[in-house]
């Protein structure tokens, strides 16, 4: 029996582990896009700040460390473009490889607006430790003195939270009207505001962003109450499903979520799906 596994963060490793467990002689194989498995995604805002310290401690097991413990086989920097039911195959960075079972625990990725300037040096996403590594790099290798984040959700604040204790003069900018939408009410969200006002932090809601400027680098972002001055820009957006890859499959999904039974069964046979 052959399971394959397509992400290799919590969902992903969890599973195969438990796979090896019970049945110790079947292959198991994991295949994710990031090079890293199994980090610590909350931590990724204090690595950005410093508080922790090394890269290290970002990651609970690197795939060596993994596949030592368990006996699955992990390849990272490995694409997952396609899955083809029919034949039993997924297709990854370009080769076809067969499974008997499939399990699908790719997560979410970050919603990048479709806006000019969001691929300039200096624009960061929050959702691997490389996304962490490279923007505490580039903000102590730059100087950076400025930075937005634009979302008021919990990785905007907590980013904009170790920015400001790194002391970079952080702007918070949502096209809300209010920190934390959908999460707080508006009193605890103007509690939050206050609080964040008082350590330093600007807070603009009702801001939507419309550009991000510069030649080689970033200088400003344009947002729908006016333009801010920066050196960095955080896109704390928000998240969508990473299963854009399977819209020619038949798996039964709405809005990107991919529908399951109790058993994480999905409709198509030997398909599974968690996170």
């Amino acid at each position: 029996m052959k399971t394959v596994i397509i992400g290799g963060v919590a969902a992903g490793t969890k599973v195969a582990a438990k796979l090896k467990r019970e049945a110790p002689q079947d292959e198991v194989v994991i295949y994710t896009k990031s090079k890293d498995i199994s980090y610590a995604g909350c931590g990724l805002p204090y690595y950005i700040g410093g508080v922790i310290e090394n890269e290290e401690e970002l990651i609970v097991n690197t795939p060596a460390k993994f596949m030592g413990l368990t006996g699955a086989v992990v390849h990272t920097s490995s694409e997952v473009t396609a899955v083809n039911p029919l034949d039993k195959t997924i297709t990854v960075n370009g080769e076809d490889i067969a499974y008997n079972r499939l399990v699908i625990a790719v997560g979410a990725s970050p919603i990048i607006p479709n806006i000019p300037g969001v691929s300039l040096p200096g624009v960061f996403t929050v959702r691997t430790p490389e996304d962490a590594i490279t923007a505490r790099k580039f903000a102590e290798d730059h100087n950076c003195r400025k930075a937005v984040v634009i979302g008021g959700g919990f990785i905007g604040l907590e980013v904009a939270e170790n920015l400001t204790a790194k002391g970079i003069s952080v702007t918070i900018a949502d096209m809300a009207d209010q920190l934390m939408p959908n999460i707080f009410d508006y009193d605890m969200a103007e509690y939050l505001r206050r609080k964040l006002s008082e350590g330093g932090t600007r807070i603009l809601t009702k801001s939507t962003l419309q550009e991000i400027c510069g030649e080689n680098h970033v200088t400003s972002v344009k947002t729908s109450t006016g333009n801010l001055s920066c050196d960095m820009v955080i896109l704390a957006i928000g998240i969508r499903p990473a299963t854009a890859f399977l819209a020619r499959t038949e798996i039964e999904m709405e809005r990107g979520l991919i529908i399951t039974d109790e058993y994480q069964r999905t409709n198509i046979p030997d398909i599974y799906a968690v996170g």
